[in-house]
């Protein structure tokens, strides 16, 4: 019974033994078929990541011949548009054709056959540009030239008409009503003339007056640009503490500088507050600054006008609107002579605007001026010892302009007053009597009144007040030069 328990034990065992081997055999073949397909996948992988590797290396190939591509195009562009195209303008502005300038190109350079094509379109636009842009200027130069004669023919028709009504005195006032009449008159002119020289500058054709071979007094110049502005009469001028003069070649520039700071300063600013003109002296230029109590601007429009301004900063008249054709024309004027123009805030409340003339070759002190008052004092000082003083030393007088401080009117001779009767000199007064104990014997003794003069014989005429209508004429002195010449010759003759 026991041995047929052990067999049945036996039995179980090695069946469990073949099942536990049969399934070990199946787990093992089972292994070696995912190790199979484990290694066969990573082959596959491999083969795509070779694939994919290589697949990068040409997209990043190609991307390196599309970069070089394009920085040698972006070159090229760079080139023909900072090198070539400026060039070109520059060649076609000084008259040369566009074959030249292609031959130009060729014979340096060379162009390739990708910019050739562009290079050409360009330059015959351009040049049919150019071509179209001086015949427009030319035109545009002769109705300036036919209108500014018109403008002055009228003005000296306007003032001869008008001097028999600055000789009468009229009770009735119809003769202050006329001139009052002439004044509107001659105020529209000199605006017409402004309008007229800004066109003449957009042209770039020659400036209104004659040049100038003489320096002149810079005072004389700022009261010439004063007069021809049509509200002259609320201009202030502060005349400098030390005479400056100006060469001639720069008057008729900084005339049309002032002039159009001038007018600027007026339009936009109240009819009843005044215009302040007046000087500041440094040691390398001289300032004129320009102040008016308008409306301040912005630092925006501040900042966009010292940019228009600015002398590094070619002009640009594509940037200007119609009202603001005088920065243009301030630039042409100033920039060949190196004077600049700047704007700020003024201290009156508005906008200060101020011309900076360099001492270089423009501006030198005027010894004769300064030199006078000495002279003059020297003249009037009998010398010391000398028993009776001698024949007085006539200096020349100087200017009425230069010994007034502050004047708001250019002050000119007014057409048809009579100048005053001169008084007889009187003889110098005897010295006093030798041994007189009130002074030493070596110095004279005036007489109280003995320097005065006579009063004249005929009463001298009464002059009319000076009001806004007398003045005016004397503003229209300064347009003196405008007139044109009865020389057709000089006529046709363009200021250089």
């Amino acid at each position: 019974m026991e041995s047929a328990t052990t067999q049945i034990w036996l039995w179980v065992l090695a069946a469990s033994t073949i099942v536990l081997l049969a399934a070990m055999v199946h787990t093992t073949l089972r292994l070696r078929e995912a190790r199979r397909r484990v290694t066969e996948a990573a082959r596959r992988d491999a083969g795509l990541i070779e694939e994919a590797r290589a697949a990068a290396a040409r997209a990043d190939a190609r991307a390196d011949r599309l970069q070089s591509a394009l920085a040698q195009r972006d070159h090229t562009a760079r080139s023909v548009t900072e090198d070539l195209f400026p060039q070109v303008t520059r060649r076609i502005r000084e008259g040369a054709s566009t074959d030249t300038v292609l031959a130009e190109f060729d014979s340096s350079d060379g162009l390739d056959s990708a910019t050739r094509p562009l290079v050409e379109a360009v330059s015959r636009s351009l040049w049919r540009g150019h071509q179209q842009r001086r015949r427009l200027l030319s035109v545009v130069k002769g109705c300036a030239d036919r209108a500014r004669a018109g403008v002055a023919q009228l003005r000296a028709d306007v003032q001869k008409r008008s001097e028999p009504y600055w000789k009468s005195l009229d009770a009735s006032g119809a003769s202050e009503r006329m001139r009052e009449d002439f004044m509107v008159v001659e105020a529209g002119l000199s605006r017409l003339e402004m309008l007229i020289q800004r066109l003449l500058t957009v042209a770039e054709a020659d400036r209104i007056g004659r040049n100038w071979t003489q320096p002149l007094r810079v005072e004389r110049l700022v009261r010439a640009a004063v007069g021809s502005v049509p509200e002259y009469a609320r201009v202030q001028m502060h005349m400098p503490t030390t005479p400056v003069v100006v060469e001639g070649r720069a008057v008729n520039s900084i005339i049309q500088i002032m002039a159009e700071l001038v007018d600027n300063a007026t339009s936009f600013s109240a009819p009843s507050e005044a215009v302040v003109v007046h000087f500041e002296n440094t040691a390398m230029r001289l300032g004129v600054h320009i102040d008016d109590s308008g409306l301040a601007m912005t630092e925006e429009q501040l900042a966009e006008v010292r940019r228009r301004l600015d002398p590094a900063r070619p002009p640009d008249i594509s940037e200007l609107s119609a009202n603001q054709l005088g920065l243009l024309v301030v630039r042409r004027a100033a920039d060949p002579l190196g004077i600049r123009v700047d704007v700020a805030p003024s201290p009156r409340g508005g906008t200060r605007a101020t011309v900076w003339i360099p001492r270089n070759g423009l501006l030198r002190t005027d010894d004769a001026a300064v030199a006078a008052p000495a002279l003059a004092a020297a003249s009037s000082t009998p010398a010391v010892g000398a028993s009776a003083p001698t024949v007085p030393i006539q200096s020349a007088p100087e200017p009425v302009a230069d010994s007034v401080a502050t004047t708001s009117l250019p002050t000119l001779p007014t057409r048809g007053s009579e100048a005053p009767a001169e008084s007889p000199v009187k003889p110098p007064a005897a010295p006093a009597a030798e041994g007189s104990a009130e002074s030493p014997r070596h110095l004279p003794r005036r007489r109280r009144g003995a320097t005065l003069p006579e009063e004249a014989a005929t009463p001298k005429t009464v002059e009319p007040p000076r009001d806004r209508v007398a003045t005016s004429l004397r503003i229209a002195q300064w347009h003196a030069h405008t007139r044109p010449t009865p020389n057709p010759a000089a006529e046709n003759r363009e200021d250089s």
